[in-house]
Parts: C-alpha cells; sequence; structure tokens
C-alpha cells in the first residue's frame, strides 16, 4: 500500500494537489458534522413538544366532541351529529399517535384510550337513544359520557403537565448538552487549524530542504571540493531526479579505486541488511507457529475431558469420573454466550457441579446445602451465569478466609407471585460501605471492565451480575445484599414472575 502511494503522489503537482484537496476534505468534514449535530438538535426540540402538541388538540377535539354531542341531544341536527363524529375521530386518531410517544414517568396509554372508547361507545349509545326516542336511556347515557368526558379532561391536564415538566427538564439538558458540543466542535476547528499549519510548514520542509542541499553541495563542487556527501532525497519526485542527476555527476570525476571501494561497502550494507531482514522474518515465523500452537480449542479440551472420564470409569476410580464429569460441565456452562437466557434450573444444575467441585477442593471445610421449595420456580427465564459468581463469592471471601470453614445455604421460594433466590453464608462478612461501593459501582452508567480475580472460574464479578440482572428484568431492586462483619452475608434475588416467562421445553 505504501508503494502505490508512493508511485501516486511522484510528482510535485500531484504532492500539492493532494495536501490541498485532504485539507479541503478536513474542513468540509468538520463543517458536515457541525451542520448533523444542529439538525439533531433541533429534531429533538421538535420531538419534545410533539406530545404538548398533541394533548393541547386532544382537549380541543374533546370539547368540541361534547358541545356537538349536546346540541345534537337537544336539537336532533344532523350537522352536529357529524361534527360531533368527525371531533371524536380525531381525538382517537391523536390517541392513536400518543402511543408511539414515550410519555412521562412511563404513562399507560391504555388508561387514556380506555376512557375515550367508553366515552365514544356511550355517545353512541345516546345518539342511538335519541333517535329511537328512548329518553331515560337517552339521558342516563349523555350523563355517563359528560362525567367520562371530565375524567378524560382531567386525565389529558394531568399528562399535559407531566409532560411539560419532563419537556422542561429534557430541554434543560438538551441545552447543557449543546453547550459541550459546541466547546467540542470549537476544540476541533482549533484542531483542524493546527493540524492544517503543521502540513503546510511540513510540505514546505520538505519540499525546500533538499533544493538548499542540492545549492550548499554545488558550491563546494564549485571550489574543488568532491568529498561532500551525497544529496539523499526520500521523495519520489522531480527535486529525487535532479539530486540523482547531481550525485552521478559528482561521482563521474572519482577515481576507478574510490568508485571499487565505494561500490564494495554499498553491497556490503545491502548484504547486512539482507542478514537482518531474514533474521527479523525468522522471528516472525517463530512467533507466528508459537501463536498457533497456543491456541487451545475448546471442543478439544471438552473431548479430552470426556476421555479423562471415560477412562477413570474404565479404571473404577468413581470419584475422579465424576469430578471430571462436573468440571467439564462448569466449563462447558461458564464458555456460553451470556446473551443466551436460561432456566433457573440450568443455573442450579451448574451450581451443584461447582459445589461438587469445591467438596473435593475443601473437604469438610465448606458444608452446602440446597432447598428448592417450589419445583415451578424452576421453570424461570434468566439471564446465565447469576449464581455461580455469587456462591464463588461466598467461598473464596467469605468462608475461604476463615480457618474453621463455614456453611453456604442455597433457598429457591415463593414470596406472593414473584421467585426467591437466597444465598446464605456464615463466612467473614463485610462493612456497610463495602456492600454501598458495590451496589454504586453497578449503578454507574459507565463502568470499566473487572478484572479476573485469582481462584475465579468464570471472570465474573458481582458487579457484573448486578448489572445484568437489572437490564434483563429492568428493575433496580432485583438484588439485595445484606452482611454482618464477622458473621455473615445474605444475597437476595427476586426474579418477577409476571416478567420472568418460564420456558415450555
Amino acid at each position: 500500500m505504501k508503494n502505490k502511494m508512493k508511485l501516486s503522489l511522484n510528482t510535485i503537482r500531484k504532492k500539492m494537489l493532494f495536501y490541498f484537496l485532504m485539507s479541503i476534505a478536513l474542513v468540509s468534514s468538520v463543517s458536515v458534522y457541525l451542520s448533523i449535530n444542529s439538525n439533531k438538535f433541533f429534531r429533538k426540540i421538535d420531538a419534545m413538544f410533539l406530545s404538548s402538541v398533541l394533548l393541547e388538540d386532544m382537549q380541543n377535539y374533546l370539547a368540541e366532541s361534547e358541545k356537538n354531542l349536546a346540541l345534537f341531544i337537544r336539537t336532533k341536527d344532523s350537522d352536529s351529529k357529524n361534527n360531533y363524529q368527525l371531533n371524536a375521530d380525531l381525538l382517537n386518531e391523536n390517541a392513536e399517535k400518543l402511543k408511539n410517544i414515550l410519555l412521562a414517568d412511563d404513562y399507560n396509554i391504555e388508561r387514556l384510550t380506555n376512557l375515550i372508547d367508553t366515552f365514544t361507545k356511550n355517545a353512541e349509545e345516546a345518539i342511538y337513544a335519541k333517535q329511537g326516542r328512548d329518553a331515560n336511556t337517552m339521558r342516563e347515557k349523555y350523563n355517563y359520557v359528560h362525567q367520562v368526558g371530565k375524567y378524560i379532561m382531567e386525565e389529558i391536564q394531568w399528562l399535559n403537565l407531566q409532560q411539560l415538566k419532563q419537556n422542561t427538564e429534557y430541554y434543560s439538558a438538551l441545552a447543557r448538552n449543546n453547550i459541550i458540543v459546541q466547546k467540542a466542535n470549537f476544540v476541533m476547528i482549533v484542531d483542524i487549524l493546527v493540524l492544517s499549519c503543521i502540513i503546510i510548514f511540513y510540505i514546505t520542509y520538505k519540499m525546500t530542504d533538499p533544493i538548499m542541499k542540492l545549492s550548499q553541495s554545488a558550491e563546494e563542487i564549485s571550489k574543488g571540493n568532491f568529498d561532500v556527501d551525497e544529496v539523499i532525497v526520500t521523495s519520489e519526485d522531480e527535486i529525487k531526479i535532479m539530486a540523482e542527476a547531481f550525485n552521478k555527476m559528482k561521482s563521474s570525476v572519482r577515481n576507478y579505486i574510490e568508485e571499487l571501494h565505494n561500490k564494495s561497502e554499498i553491497e556490503s550494507k545491502l548484504m547486512e541488511k539482507e542478514m537482518q531482514n531474514l533474521k527479523m522474518q525468522t522471528l516472525l515465523n517463530n512467533a507466528e507457529l508459537q501463536s498457533l500452537q497456543s491456541q487451545i480449542n475448546p471442543h478439544f479440551l471438552f473431548n479430552t475431558l470426556n476421555a479423562g472420564v471415560q477412562l477413570a470409569m474404565m479404571e473404577e476410580a468413581e470419584r475422579t469420573s465424576c469430578f471430571l464429569e462436573n468440571l467439564a460441565a462448569v466449563f462447558r456452562y461458564n464458555v456460553r454466550r451470556l446473551d443466551k437466557e436460561v432456566t433457573l434450573n440450568d443455573e442450579m444444575n451448574s451450581v451443584r457441579a461447582y459445589i461438587d467441585l469445591m467438596k473435593v477442593r475443601f473437604g469438610d471445610m465448606i458444608s452446602f446445602s440446597v432447598d428448592i421449595k417450589d419445583d415451578e420456580l424452576l421453570q424461570l427465564n434468566m439471564p446465565p451465569l447469576i449464581l455461580q459468581p455469587i456462591v464463588e463469592n461466598a467461598c473464596i471471601h467469605g468462608i475461604g478466609e476463615k480457618e474453621e470453614g463455614g456453611n453456604i445455604d442455597i433457598r429457591v421460594f415463593r414470596d406472593e407471585k414473584d421467585g426467591l433466590i437466597e444465598i446464605v453464608d456464615n463466612g467473614v462478612g463485610m462493612d456497610k460501605e463495602v456492600i454501598d461501593g458495590i451496589l454504586g459501582k453497578a449503578s454507574a452508567e459507565e463502568t470499566m471492565p473487572e478484572k479476573p480475580k485469582k481462584g475465579h472460574t468464570t471472570g465474573i464479578g458481582i458487579t457484573n451480575v448486578i448489572q445484568r440482572l437489572r437490564l434483563y428484568y429492568r428493575k433496580d431492586d432485583i438484588i439485595d445484599i445484606s452482611s454482618v462483619k464477622g458473621k455473615g452475608t445474605r444475597v437476595v434475588i427476586r426474579i418477577p414472575a409476571q416478567e420472568g416467562k418460564t420456558c415450555t421445553s
């Protein structure tokens, strides 16, 4: 690619044209960027006030609908009926438009649309009763329509007020962001100007420096000094051609001994460079080979573990076979993709396999208990690799730091409609400041990736677990951590039954 660039810029004219077009492209890019940001700002402003305009129109359409309905009830005028129908249709149309707009406080638009449906349905029944001369039904339906209209008007006014508050806050934030963007744009413009000046100075230097060297060498040769250094030009243009011709002219007056000496010296340098290139290529080939040899296919590891299980079974080493099966199960589960949901039953199976591994590692130092009160909860969907990191923390940081060991209890039970997963240990515990730090880090908008901790199998920390739970269930109170220093820690995960869809397979 570098050689192609040199070939394409092999004249001063092409270089000047290229650098000129590059400067224009930089300035144009900044202009386009500023224009796009400006358009985005104004589009956000328009979208921000669209909901307020729709709500204001809905108030007018509702008032006109009630007015024309009342006029029809009194006069039975067909124009009043048509005007009512027109305004009612516009009212419903605006309500449908509101469904595509994010309203304040996540307002449920279905409540407003249901009121409007009730309003139009009873209004039509009142019109039908009026046409059928059923005065009692007409009076009853009209009074009910009037009452529902009040409810709708109050609902629209309340929603309009909330929307106004939200739009005010959003506009303030947007204005602050716009100031930041303006400052960033200013810095960008200054950077472009500075970069353009640097490019201009660099090009000027690269073009005039070889000419000055040629002038100095020509002056020395005119004085009879043929031992001046050769003029070296790295650019591929007319100046290099001039420098090469000048160097050839100077070399032609030297004797044959100097020419042979220079030639042998050049050949020696070329040979040394080729040897260096050959050594460098050998080093690169060795590095590439080592890189290929260091790549281990997870399927190879699974197959190897399975072969170990079969070998242990053939040798009747049941504990070793069970250990390898659990290790393969934990590893297979840990390398799965984190964006694929699993069931609580899958999580519990992985935790059981991990517990069996910890029993081999710690022996009687740590005791485990698993209590599932409701088997139906095992079919709830959840993100993968949630329970194992919590149990790992309890083993390594809770019980592992106690010489006498301890207990880890896992319970799954139902609390009203929600499912609860409780993990309790009697380890060293932690201070409230530590818990607040964990929850605060999980609530941060921008978080740095967690470094893998020694002794952990997944590299997934408790902060990552909390963040994925909150994103999956869209709730902040999805997990609760309580601890007493020196007594232990209790972690409770609440799975909302109405949002945790069950897996039927």
